[in-house]
């Protein structure tokens, strides 16, 4: 890993910038966008699951008695309802951080990239310098951003504070 030298008084960073009404509007679709997949994806896991458990159990159905049945379905209710609280407690999570945004507004900062890195699920990481020695900001970012910008650029990103979320990613216009 390469060491980026990095000068503090190059970094600026501005604070609690009032949203405009495009960053209010994404805030919305997120907001609109969480559950919109949710019934399908689960009520497809939990018959996928039951069929396997139906399979496994096929040679016990002659003995079944009604409330084996019911038993049967009751259990897949409390899959669904048991993922329905989880995404539930998961988007009271994120509407907290948003809500934090909006109150708060966005963050623009002029710095350094010091590191990059992928991870696992294919989300794209770069490491900004902060204001202070040892101070670092993480960030998501787009596949495009991530190899474009090298470690040691400078660059002005302007970003949600609380979601993580990057509005935009530059080259610094640097005032030398």
């Amino acid at each position: 890993m390469t060491k980026v030298l990095i000068d503090y008084s190059q970094i600026h960073l501005q604070e609690n910038i009032p949203l405009n009404e495009e960053e209010l509007h994404r805030i919305a679709i997120h907001k609109r966008d969480f559950f919109k997949d949710f019934s399908g994806v689960v009520l497809a896991v939990i018959i996928l699951v039951m069929l396997t458990g139906a399979y496994f159990l096929q040679n016990e159905f002659k003995n079944f008695k009604y409330y084996h049945y019911l038993l049967f379905f009751g259990v897949a209710v409390a899959l669904y309802l048991f993922f329905l609280l989880m995404h539930w407690l998961l988007y009271q999570y994120f509407k907290g951080r948003w809500k934090k945004d909006i109150q708060n507004g966005k963050n623009r900062l002029e710095s350094i990239i010091i590191s990059k890195h992928k991870t696992e699920g294919d989300e794209y990481i770069i490491t900004f310098a902060g204001c202070h020695k040892g101070k670092k900001i993480m960030l998501s970012v787009e596949k495009t951003d991530y190899d474009q910008y090298e470690i040691g650029t400078k660059v002005m990103v302007t970003y949600f504070k609380y979601s993580k979320e990057v509005l935009s990613l530059g080259h610094s216009e640097s005032k030398n």
